[in-house]
């Protein structure tokens, strides 16, 4: 990438997160809606971690059972396993008990985008070959966090509000 395009292209992204976070006077539009979006790089890079130090040992453990059971076991094990510290945080924010909810409905977003871009970028003759290796490897691990994440901290959202 040369040196004009990637400058146009920071230019961009600031003016995006400018868009979104900042308000006119270049204060914060919303303490939420940033420290819930930098939370939730941090929930990403959670599972990250845990899909890395877990699928190795889940792959032995499970390698005598059929594919569809391994494919379960390695998609929902780790999302339960790094859900822990993540919805534990829900404890830690007194005041803010709305942060963890925020922080996972920014990671459904993250993977809506990441699975509107893939479905355009994945391209040529071999696209549904493509996309179908994407959601194995990388689709449905990322959807299945999201949405056990959301569900668990919205049920402990509602519980700590009553």
């Amino acid at each position: 990438m040369a040196e004009g395009e990637r400058g146009q292209f920071s230019r961009k992204i600031d003016n995006l997160f400018r868009a979104v976070f900042m308000a006119e006077d270049g204060k914060s539009r919303s303490s939420l809606l940033l420290y819930s979006f930098c939370l939730a790089i941090a929930f990403v890079l959670v599972f990250i971690v845990s899909y890395m130090f877990l699928l190795e040992p889940l792959e032995r453990a499970f390698s005598s059972r059929s594919v569809f059971v391994r494919n379960i076991v390695e998609y929902t094990v780790p999302a339960i396993v790094a859900c822990i510290p993540c919805l534990a945080l829900s404890f830690a924010f007194r005041r803010r008990m709305n942060m963890v909810p925020a922080a996972f409905l920014w990671i459904d977003v993250m993977v809506l985008i990441t699975f509107i871009t893939t479905a355009f970028a994945a391209g040529g003759e071999n696209w549904a070959t493509d996309y179908r290796m994407f959601l194995n490897v990388l689709g449905l691990p990322m959807l299945v966090s999201a949405v056990l994440g959301t569900i668990g901290s919205l049920v402990i959202y509602k519980r700590r509000k009553q």
